[in-house]
């Protein structure tokens, strides 16, 4: 008896050791979700049976732990029902962003204050859709989404710059200027198009050669050529200057002659096709020359095409200043300057300020008219000017330092005139710096006074609908997106109103929709993939999470905490 018991005793001692207490122990929800602004579960389980396990007064904590902080959540009551460990207890807590990636954790030990014996891993990231919504705010490594509404008289697209292309003609063999008929035509063009965009980006001159035999004689005729035309155009405009031409030319080269091919309509398109074989075939320039030369209409297309490739291409590249010509362009200047004097009109500022390519000069520009003009508008384009550079920003406290001052431009604007699109930028600020009950004030006091103006009231309705899903009034947030929209990311943000009221064919035909809008945005794609894990379709799911990175890479970290997607690896 005794042999046998010791036999057996090694046994039942490792059963007992290798026994889990925390086998039963769950959530409702099985996932960490976020409802408004608190994470709310239930824990349920018991513990096994037997060895006395109530009377050594077991312990159970539970905890939340992330790679940047960790939240206590106390310990669970144990309760003895009919000799029966029970465990159940009510969680809520406020969720904060730095719980994204937390892990919810439970330990065990047998009394308080000794060291756990078993953890369990209830939970691995939070579930918060709603969070996704887009308001302004955007990822690291994602496009910086443009925030506030400029207040212009008038439509103005920002200047960009624009390239002119003419050519100057040249007798056969020869590099000297002549005034031809066409020279003088070349050169009014440019005179035109520099009026019109006095700032110079680049300048290209490219001399050619015929292939003609008097064409061929000198390797360099075609840049000597370039050089000619460049001391003319130094001549005839003088804010060029030498540093800003490249010269370049090209000899035993049939590609302007193909380009000067496909303009030209004395061939029907069967022979000209043959001649492009020819040209982009085998062997050298010689030998591409005599092959041509023996196709139908050579001679005439020789006559037509040849004397155009006597000549020097420019091609030029310029922009307005600041959406203005040469002379009013001339007057902005003089106005900026220390002790300048202002000539222009408002409107003139306005296009100037509004053509603009960078911030930084739309602020230098919004704040000369302050000074010129002091009206309300003014302010409230610098304040955007402010938000949007601050929002570019990493440093929190420079980010906060603009955001004040625009906040300051913002309320002077009010003080001289409550105008409805002061009010949503006020309103877009506070969204900005996290203030969005008072955003949502000061919103629906924009939509009273802005009735009648079609697209404000669609801005202002987008945000406030986008705040509605922040806040967990999803209801509300639908009806708010019930104007015909075309932004991606208002559909976007309509699907995941629908999504979280478990409307998943709403959902899903919102989120299509983002994808047409804009299908680089990405987040339409991470929409329909949660749709699809709703609806058991795991393999849809994966496609549409690879489309999603696919144009939104900055996404990749959402996935991977977001326990919607814990099945895949990304």
């Amino acid at each position: 008896m005794l042999s046998i018991f010791f036999a057996v005793s090694p046994n039942a001692v490792g059963q007992q050791a290798e026994a889990t207490y925390l086998t039963t122990m769950s959530l409702v929800p099985q996932k960490l979700r976020v409802e408004r602004d608190s994470i709310k579960f239930l824990i349920t389980g018991k513990l096994p049976a037997g060895s006395g396990l109530l009377t050594k007064q077991p312990n159970l904590r539970l905890r939340l732990l992330s790679n940047r902080d960790t939240l206590d959540l106390g310990t669970i009551p144990v309760q003895n029902q009919a000799g029966i460990a029970i465990v159940t207890k009510n969680i809520a807590f406020s969720y904060m962003s730095w719980m994204e990636d937390a892990r919810l954790v439970l330990d065990f030990s047998l009394g308080k204050n000794k060291a756990p014996v078993e953890s369990k891993v209830l939970a691995k990231g939070v579930h918060a859709p709603q969070l996704l919504v887009r308001l302004g705010n955007y990822l690291p490594g994602e496009a910086i989404p443009p925030v506030g509404r400029f207040d212009f008289s008038n439509t103005i697209k920002e200047s960009k710059p624009l390239t002119k292309s003419v050519s100057f003609k040249f007798e056969p063999g020869k590099s000297d200027w002549v005034a031809f008929p066409e020279n003088q035509e070349a050169q009014r063009q440019l005179t035109i198009f520099l009026e019109q965009n006095p700032e110079l980006i680049s300048l290209k001159i490219t001399g050619l050669q015929s292939p003609e035999q008097a064409e061929g004689r000198n390797s360099q005729l075609g840049y000597l050529r370039a050089e000619r035309v460049g001391q003319k155009l130094l001549e005839f405009f003088p804010g060029i200057s030498t540093d800003q031409i490249n010269y370049q030319s090209r000899w035993n080269d049939w590609f302007d002659f193909r380009i000067l091919l496909a303009d030209y309509p004395g061939l029907p398109g069967e022979t000209k096709s043959r001649y492009y074989e020819e040209l982009q075939g085998e062997g050298t320039y010689f030998e591409k020359g005599l092959r041509i030369k023996a196709l139908p209409e050579f001679e005439r297309l020789a006559a037509a095409l040849y004397p155009k490739l006597r000549s020097a291409k420019v091609e030029l590249t310029a922009r307005p200043y600041f959406g203005l010509g040469k002379q009013k362009g001339r007057l902005l200047k003089e106005a900026l300057a220390p002790a300048g004097v202002n000539k222009l009109s408002y409107s003139d500022w306005e296009l100037a300020a509004g053509s603009a390519p960078s911030l930084d000069e739309k602020a230098m520009l919004f704040a000369s008219m302050i000074k010129w003009f002091g009206s309300p508008e003014s302010f409230i384009n610098l304040a955007v000017v402010r938000m949007r550079q601050g929002q570019e920003l990493q440093d929190e406290e420079s980010k906060a330092v603009l955001w004040e001052e625009a906040a300051r431009l913002l309320a002077e604007a009010n003080r001289l005139k409550l105008l409805p699109l002061g009010l949503y930028n006020q309103g877009q600020l506070k969204v900005l710096q996290g203030e969005f009950w008072e955003a949502y004030k000061i919103l629906s006091e924009a939509s009273v006074l802005a009735k009648g103006d079609a697209s404000l009231m669609v801005a202002i309705e987008s945000l406030r609908g986008a705040l509605d899903v922040r806040r967990g009034d999803y209801k509300l947030a639908l009806l708010r997106f019930g104007y015909p929209m075309e932004s991606a990311e208002d559909w976007f943000n309509k699907g995941i109103a629908s999504y979280i009221l478990g409307d998943y064919l709403g959902a899903n035909l919102a989120f299509e929709a983002s994808v047409l809008a804009n299908r680089e945005l990405g987040y339409g794609y991470y929409g329909l993939a949660l749709v699809a894990m709703e609806l058991g379709q795991a393999e849809s799911g994966s496609l549409y999470l690879e489309k999603a990175l696919t144009y939104q890479p900055a996404l990749r970290q959402k996935i991977a905490v977001d326990p919607a997607f814990s099945q895949f690896d990304f």
